[in-house]
């Protein structure tokens, strides 16, 4: 089908930012929001573009469902992020190791009276395991990483930058955080299996408004 040239610039507005408003659209394109109706219309019934409540609209080429791009920029973690696994600093490293396995997961996040302190993989414990250190005296504090140093993210982190987040540092997951009486308190957790999955869940034809 060939578009008449205000369809082709609303194809190529959202081609180039993304989600928009009709609001928006119209005074990118110095037009009334009246005039975008039937154009617009025109568009959503072809699938050149979608739209929602929450995303605006957005271009999506000929697909029925929302492309990737737009739900891991736009969908936050506090929708895939598993349970936090936890335990105090003042832990024994043999206790910690117990728990990592009775709970199946990669890492355990530290807290002091409730607030990160710090972090333990699966490979950390390993090496307390095969070092001299006495696993049952020795508190999981020693061998922590710090919370300097521990890459994090919020409920309201985009899908896509904890992942991004992720694959730059090289790790598994990251520990969700929120502020709460004035504690940094893990709240969640998302590794690259949450991610994985969602993944999944796109590829089983989700529409957008399931998603959302």
């Amino acid at each position: 089908m060939n578009f008449n040239s205000e369809q082709l610039r609303i194809i190529d507005l959202l081609k180039d930012q993304g989600r928009l408003s009709k609001k928006q659209i119209a005074e990118k394109l110095q037009v009334t929001k009246s005039d975008l109706e039937s154009d617009l219309a025109l568009l959503l019934n072809l699938g050149v573009i979608s739209s929602s409540e929450k995303l605006g609209y957005f271009y999506q080429g000929s697909k029925n469902y929302i492309v990737f791009a737009e739900i891991l920029k736009y969908y936050s973690v506090e929708n895939i992020m598993s349970m936090p696994v936890i335990v105090e600093d003042t832990t024994s490293i043999y206790d910690t190791i117990v728990f990592l396995f009775l709970e199946n997961v990669g890492s355990i996040y530290i807290t002091k009276n409730l607030s990160l302190v710090g972090v333990v993989s699966r490979k950390d414990l390993l090496k307390a395991a095969i070092s001299d250190l006495d696993l049952k005296t020795s508190q999981i504090k020693t061998i922590m990483t710090k919370k300097a140093n521990i890459k994090k993210v919020s409920r309201t982190t985009s899908v896509y930058e904890c992942a991004k987040t992720i694959i730059d540092a090289q790790i598994d997951g990251v520990p969700v955080v929120e502020n709460i009486d004035g504690k940094e308190k893990v709240v969640g957790r998302v590794t690259k299996t949450n991610i994985t999955s969602l993944f999944v869940k796109m590829g089983y034809n989700y529409d957008v408004e399931e998603l959302l």
